[in-house]
């Protein structure tokens, strides 16, 4: 995560002053790593989940095992991303979103699948494995050596490239939190090294979610340079890669946002009210992750700007919904439809025990509001924004077929968890003309990860239609093995479970986001 500096000496010592004689305490930096010799890998009968919180610290080469029967016409590779390494030199990361980012990728062939994974080779990742231990401050989690060792260090926090892949123009991408992403080679994983894709290297920044427009192949692009003035970046690609357009805006709110909409007229970008209380983070006294604030009372903030002019947003306000992850958007007349997962309070992230630190210590933690299918209705004529439930299920990790972006499309691939868990275990298809949901529920014990849909090769099937041949590949984790495997399902018929399973010989931790490159691409 990127940040801006122009604050003065003047600022920092009166902000300091005012703080008063704690400063001088060591002991005032309260999210430091933590003791990795307490939290045991795997876990146990009680606590079958952490091994997905445990770091894989190998990298592998080979053909995997696969049960059932392949498909023969699934040919391709399918990337995922996540962070693969939590520890360091006994010590681990407090958050369970932060790590080194590592890529994997399963090659399906015509005799099998290969399997591979390597780490990305940042700047972070190299250094801290010459020393052998942390040396930074990350998104989560304060460098060791208590308040000194993080004061004013907001600009050492850098890319883990642990979000998402992006394959495009013949080159693999990895993408972090409002950074510059890595390029990958696409078939050995080796890294290349940081990209601006061109550009001067402080014109823009880049978040883990940059969209592609099926219609006119431009790629777009948001993020958000933190600071004490922070600005909305908004970049647009053509189809062959050459830049098209650069804004900056600054923000109405700073907030803490992971993801935004896109269609085919417009941006829209949700100032959820997931307020950062900068001052703590950037004298040392919190990890930035420990800084947010949820203020439901704010609501959200909708700003929606024309794709293709420039010129003032349209602010909108609305209940407030905390969204990680955006589904598809469509301009349509006068109005847009924007479909998203929403959770009313994220307590899973922020409170007095969210989830995602609490499972790092081998706890559960707390996780009450679990995320459910939402969608704005933005009436631009008469500038006003209505929200409904779609869906009320504990889901997350959408994805629909990407070549229905920016239009009507049928049917959303997601991840549900069962009542009384956080990590996802089961794998639906939910179809957002009718509300009606097909699930596969696996064992328990055994989880998945986000469901990336694959459309079956020769197919034109209109995005409305009921019909969409194709296949669903989700990672996932058994608790009992402690190993992981490739779930492929029919996407047509997901309730009859996987046609097969690429078993891999070890573990993964949980990974986020994956892309799928076509054999012939």
């Amino acid at each position: 995560m990127y940040f801006s500096h122009p604050i003065t000496r003047r600022d920092v010592l009166k902000t300091a002053g005012a703080v008063g004689a704690t400063v001088l305490l060591p002991s005032c930096a309260h999210h430091l790593p933590l003791d990795k010799r307490k939290i045991p890998d795997f876990g146990d009968a009680s606590r079958p989940f952490l091994g997905l919180a445990t770091s894989l610290r190998e990298e592998h080469d080979y053909e995997a095992v696969v049960g059932g029967d392949l498909p023969p016409g699934l040919r391709g590779t399918l990337y995922r991303n996540g962070p693969g390494l939590f520890d360091r030199g006994g010590l681990r990361k407090r958050h369970l979103i932060d790590g080194d980012g590592m890529l994997q990728a399963f090659c399906f062939h015509d005799k099998g699948v290969r399997y591979r994974n390597r780490f990305v080779r940042t700047q972070k990742f190299l250094e801290e494995q010459s020393a052998g231990r942390f040396t930074r401050p990350t998104w989560s989690t304060q460098a060791p050596g208590g308040w000194p060792a993080n004061f004013w260090r907001a600009g050492d926090i850098i890319s883990q490239a642990g979000i998402s892949p992006v394959y495009r123009n013949g080159q693999l991408y990895a993408f972090d939190e409002s950074s510059l992403p890595y390029v990958l080679d696409p078939d050995t994983l080796e890294t290349k090294g940081e990209t601006t894709f061109g550009l001067p290297r402080d014109l823009s920044i880049y978040s883990g979610h940059p969209k592609l427009d099926p219609q006119t192949g431009e790629w777009l692009h948001f993020g958000v340079l933190h600071g004490p003035s922070p600005a909305i970046h908004l970049t647009i690609f053509k189809r062959d890669g050459s830049f098209r357009e650069h804004r900056s805006l600054p923000m109405p709110r700073y907030v803490y946002m992971h993801d935004w909409f896109a269609t085919s007229r417009h941006f829209i970008i949700a100032l959820q009210p997931m307020e950062i209380k900068v001052w703590g983070f950037l004298l040392g006294f919190r990890s930035l992750a420990e800084s947010l604030r949820w203020n439901a009372g704010e609501g959200t903030l909708l700003m929606v700007l024309d794709r293709h002019a420039p010129g003032e947003p349209l602010l909108l306000e609305t209940e407030a919904w905390y969204m990680w992850h955006s589904i598809n958007a469509v301009s349509a007349g006068g109005e847009i439809v924007a479909d998203f997962v929403g959770y009313r309070e994220p307590d899973h992230l922020v409170g007095n025990d969210p989830y995602v630190s609490a499972v790092m210590e081998g706890r559960k933690g707390e996780y009450r509001w679990p995320g459910e299918v939402r969608r704005y209705r933005i009436d631009l004529r008469g500038k006003r924004v209505t929200q409904e439930a779609i869906y009320g299920g504990r889901c997350e990790w959408p994805r629909i077929n990407d070549r229905h972006m920016f239009a009507p499309c049928r049917y959303v691939y997601l991840a549900n968890s069962r009542p009384d868990e956080f990590f996802w275990s089961a794998v639906s298809r939910l179809d957002l003309y009718e509300g009606k949901e097909e699930r596969f529920q696996f064992p328990p014990g055994v989880y998945c990860c986000e469901p990336n849909f694959v459309e079956l090769p020769g197919t034109k099937n209109d995005p409305g239609s009921r019909s969409a041949p194709g296949w669903v590949l989700s990672e996932i984790y058994d608790s009992g093995t402690r190993k992981s495997s490739l779930a492929v399902f029919d996407a047509e018929r997901v309730s009859s479970g996987p046609v097969a399973l690429v078993r891999l010989s070890h573990h993964v931790p949980f990974s986020y986001h994956g892309w799928w490159r076509a054999e012939s691409t």
